[in-house]
């Protein structure tokens, strides 16, 4: 029997939370990729077998050229898209070494709490939006 895509079961996806002096650090994601054009907290799935801390230190290092420190998690959303639902774990971080690139990801912006609403932020991301807004003022 042909296996299907079984959209019970949640994408594993870590979030990476850095703040510098009061902003915190979102991405856009390429044109190309499903959900294009949003903002987003950096990371990316979680592969089978790996960490979450793992995870997130590989993505960073894959789309952005930056090495990280991972930290305690901050939040954990739950949110169903039409094509299928993610689990996402946002971990503050801390950025120990690099220089931003765009490898993976269309641009990057250092961005206040109170200016959030001036992107088109990924749905899933909201609560972990609100959640800092609340953590930074």
């Amino acid at each position: 029997m042909a296996r299907t895509e079984n959209h019970s079961f949640p994408i594993a996806v870590c979030a990476a939370i850095i703040v510098r002096q009061g902003q915190v650090l979102i991405t856009r994601r390429p044109e190309g990729k499903r959900l294009g054009g949003f903002w987003e907290f950096p990371g990316g799935k979680i592969d089978t077998g790996e960490s979450p801390h793992a995870a997130l230190i590989r993505e960073l290092k894959e789309e952005l050229d930056i090495s990280v420190s991972v930290d305690q998690i901050f939040e954990t959303v739950y949110h169903r898209y039409d094509w299928g639902a993610a689990l996402i774990l946002a971990y503050l971080c801390h950025w120990d070494s690099g220089t931003i690139k765009h490898l993976e990801v269309a641009d990057h912006q250092w961005v206040r709490p109170e200016n959030f609403s001036d992107y088109n932020i990924l749905p899933a991301d909201q609560p972990i939006l609100d959640k800092l807004r609340a953590a930074l003022n």
